[in-house]
């Protein structure tokens, strides 16, 4: 057995909760990818993998889709229709009370749910691995269409900058019809019926463009994965020569990388609420605050424009020195080295910048925990 970290090891209860509820439900489901390498080859986990990849036949995965009442917190089952602010591709069950953030803040949407999760995917019926890669073309494109629909729906117009509304509308975005569009999308990736192929059209890259025997489905044999038996598909070494071309030779030791990148934020021991409420909740309970922008440039211009109405701004502050006394859409500009003595409980600081990233390392560096982000694209209401 592996040592597990901590991310893999709350994925691994994620797991166990997944197929308690399976075998409960009578869920036929198979281990894919790396989850099935790793059983494979590891008995678990394969030692730099932090992702675990199950996959049911589409008519199992549309009783679990529409079954979210299964699970109840801290699991969450996320499905394309279910949560549209992520505009999932598939169902995840994730865990509410942990955070694993991926290109978090992108301007387009909240992002969703983003506890730390499992992929589930579903096995679609495939004619030939030409249809494959026909169908997951168009996917990719509806997928795209989905998310700016949902970007749009988190904005009004006054709200959407530039580049957001470029980009959902060159993606397709139609506002209020994510609902019909999410469902379309079940209905075309589940088009084909009683084939002898199965595919993933769902995911991008060569995963989905490739086929599977339905035979190697159809039945299932249990191995080991840590210390929980999960099914494999009979074929199972058919299904990995498959999914892995070019060999299943293990990597050479500065290729063994977990998928979650350094930009990825990832805390097993807080939920991503906590991390997304500095980026959702800027107006909440702002109304008897003192506040205080850090930027002054344009976004501090954005801000001004749609929320100072009634509020009570005091400054701005900028890390140009040359700025420091002057003013900025009516605002005074003072150095950030004030902020330590001028912050308490009835204030609110917000960060109105494109260097947002750089500002809050600024800010921890100076102790200061409690802050807002502006993001010009997200949607502020007050509450």
């Amino acid at each position: 057995m592996n040592k597990l970290n901590d991310l893999q090891a709350v994925e691994l209860d994620i797991l166990k909760e997944f197929a308690r509820v399976a075998k409960r439900e009578d869920l036929t489901w198979f281990s894919m990818f790396g989850t099935l390498l790793g059983a494979v080859r590891h008995n678990g986990f394969i030692p730099w993998d932090d992702d675990i990849d199950i996959a049911l036949p589409r008519k199992e995965y549309e009783r679990l889709r529409l079954s979210q009442h299964w699970f109840s917190e801290p699991y969450f089952l996320q499905t394309p229709q279910n949560d549209p602010y992520a505009a999932p591709h598939f169902i995840r069950l994730r865990r509410s009370d942990t955070a694993v953030l991926v290109n978090f803040p992108n301007g387009y949407t909240r992002g969703g749910h983003m506890g730390a999760y499992i992929d589930i995917l579903p096995l679609d019926d495939m004619p030939n691995g030409d249809v494959a890669k026909d169908v997951q073309d168009t996917v990719l494109k509806m997928q795209k269409q989905m998310y700016a629909s949902a970007a749009l729906d988190e904005c009004e117009g006054a709200e959407i900058s530039e580049g957001k509304e470029y980009f959902c509308y060159g993606a397709g975005g139609i506002s209020g019809q994510y609902d019909f569009l999410a469902e379309r999308y079940e209905r075309f990736c589940s088009k084909y019926s009683n084939q002898l192929y199965y595919a993933i059209p769902v995911l991008g890259g060569e995963y989905g463009k490739r086929v599977y025997d339905k035979k190697w489905f159809s039945e299932s044999m249990e191995m080991d994965f840590e210390d929980l038996k999960i099914p494999v598909p009979v074929g199972y070494k058919e299904t990995l020569i498959a999914s892995y071309p070019g060999g299943l030779y293990e990597p050479d030791l500065k290729d063994r990388t977990p998928k979650h990148g350094k930009s990825t934020i990832i805390d097993v021991s807080r939920p991503y609420t906590h991390y997304v409420r500095r980026y959702t909740d800027m107006l909440n309970g702002i109304e008897d605050k003192k506040i205080y922008i850090f930027g002054a440039g344009d976004s501090l211009r954005i801000w001004m424009e749609r929320y100072s109405k009634d509020l009570h701004v005091v400054c701005a502050f900028d890390n140009r020195k040359d700025a420091w006394g002057s003013y900025a859409y009516g605002v005074p500009i003072h150095s950030p080295l004030e902020l330590p003595g001028l912050m308490d409980e009835n204030s609110r600081l917000i960060i109105a910048s494109v260097y947002h990233k750089e500002i809050a390392k600024q800010l921890e560096q100076m102790n200061i925990k409690e802050y807002f982000f502006f993001i010009d694209g997200l949607r502020y209401c007050f509450c």
